[in-house]
């Protein structure tokens, strides 16, 4: 794994969205908040790219929204214009430190499955199912109900990490395999602290390590 020598970079906070982060961070979650703050996050970067995206109503109620936050895990929007890995480059230009292959124009890096809309994962910095190879990753998270995060999903859940709470997922000591594959191989990922997003594909499935775990997905 790649030493995380970069300089930690404050979060680019975007044209009003400065407000409905700190809204975000003093209130009760409710549906009607979480909805607010999503429209506005997405209205804003979708300026960034000449697009408009729409963003419903948050599904989840807010008891759900509470139990979320006390499982360590918060609920996110990714639009389904941004969820294939043929649009994925856009993700790329709308986070230009990224800088990843896996972000480029024709980027091999594919995904099991392109999920979108609202889903929910996990916020701590450190990921979690440390030490698992695939098939045991993949069998903890099935029973749980739960998938692989995709490598779009894995891209804004840490973008918005890094407006609500300060740091990228895993930008210091962990990596995590996602839902995603290049030539074949299940990718793992993480974050330098400048927000560069380095995309591995070499390691076998039987591969483990201590600081490599996965994360998951619950869509609504």
């Amino acid at each position: 794994m790649a030493m995380k020598e970069a300089e930690r970079q404050p979060a680019v906070v975007f044209d009003g969205v400065e407000q409905a982060v700190k809204e975000y961070q003093s209130k009760p979650y409710t549906p009607e908040l979480v909805t607010q703050v999503y429209q506005t996050i997405w209205q804003e970067r979708g300026k960034l790219v000449g697009a408009i995206y729409e963003v419903p109503p948050c599904p989840y109620t807010q008891e759900e929204l509470t139990a979320l936050e006390q499982q360590g895990k918060r609920a996110g929007y990714l639009p389904k214009e941004l969820a294939t890995q043929e649009n994925r480059h856009l993700l790329g230009k709308m986070f230009p430190n990224l800088k990843s292959y896996g972000v480029q124009v024709n980027n091999n890096v594919t995904n099991d499955e392109n999920p979108s809309g609202w889903f929910d994962y996990e916020t701590g910095m450190d990921a979690p199912y440390l030490d698992t190879t695939e098939k045991q990753l993949i069998e903890r998270i099935a029973k749980e109900g739960r998938k692989l995060l995709s490598l779009n999903q894995y891209i804004i859940a840490s973008q918005d990490n890094k407006l609500f709470t300060g740091p990228y997922l895993d930008e210091e000591a962990t990596w995590t395999r996602l839902g995603s594959r290049h030539e074949g191989c299940v990718v793992s990922a993480d974050f330098f602290q400048d927000g560069y997003l380095y995309v591995y594909w070499y390691l076998g499935s039987d591969y483990h390590d201590r600081g490599l775990g996965g994360r998951s997905s619950g869509v609504k």
